[in-house]
């Protein structure tokens, strides 16, 4: 563990509309693990005049960075990060 590992703090997101007992899930495309706060993206879907902003959170900064590219390239991730089984 290097020094910098202890000090990250992954927060599940809660549900509010079940009643804050629920966590919501990965936004990736099938992913069943629960999200997480420190990987999120927000999009604003509306126009600058109306903005309609969306978070959407998801379990691992792999899975974030796979949907981030996925409006080019569905399932790729950009260069430099790694392939794997995950």
């Amino acid at each position: 563990m290097n020094s910098r590992q202890h000090a990250i703090i992954e927060k599940k997101v809660i549900n509010l509309d079940a009643s804050g007992d629920r966590h919501i899930i990965c936004g990736w495309d099938d992913c069943e693990r629960d999200g997480v706060d420190l990987h999120q993206v927000r999009i604003n879907y509306g126009t600058a005049r109306y903005p309609q902003i969306i978070k959407h959170v998801f379990c691992t900064n792999r899975h974030k960075m796979f949907f981030v590219t996925s409006h080019v390239h569905y399932g790729r991730l950009p260069p430099g990060y790694r392939r794997s089984f995950i």
